[in-house]
């Protein structure tokens, strides 16, 4: 894809005016079935390690302290409040992997953390934008417009 690129986390993009944080990471419900199926296909990716989001403070006060405004952030996941409030099949997923449901409450607590962390520093957040959940969502919360993008879904920032 000539038009893709992958970044760091916590990069901060600008674009069109705007400053945007960038924090990949989610838990794939299906990672169990993903191992197995490296195990069977040596060599191949279906699952990576390090695949949850990681809430790093000494990177955030990194960019607190350049003084960077950011005003949009991109995540894979959501905080704890946004939709969707459980992912399709992961009772079923639970059943094969025992801390799942555990390890993606965490990650959606991570993801608040990270919210608050702006909040707290006065970041200027207008909106957020995450796809994880594979449907579409808007809402505007405490003056943030949280918009969940489906498969293939595009937004434009204005």
């Amino acid at each position: 894809h000539t038009r893709f690129r992958t970044i760091p986390d916590y990069s901060v993009i600008e674009a069109c005016g705007h400053h945007i944080l960038c924090v990949g990471g989610a838990i794939s419900i299906d990672r169990v079935w993903r191992l197995m199926k490296m195990l069977r296909s040596p060599g191949a990716s279906y699952y990576w390690e390090d695949e949850a989001l990681q809430y790093n403070v000494a990177l955030l006060d990194e960019i607190s302290e350049a003084g960077i405004p950011i005003d949009t952030v991109v995540t894979h996941t959501a905080p704890s409040f946004c939709e969707l409030q459980e992912k399709s099949g992961i009772t079923a997923w639970s059943m094969r992997d025992a801390r799942l449901q555990h390890d993606c409450a965490f990650e959606r607590e991570q993801m608040d953390l990270l919210l608050h962390y702006l909040q707290r520093n006065n970041f200027p957040i207008t909106h957020w934008f995450y796809g994880h959940f594979h449907q579409s969502w808007c809402n505007e919360i405490d003056g943030i417009l949280f918009r969940m993008l489906g498969i293939m879904e595009m937004q434009e920032l204005r």
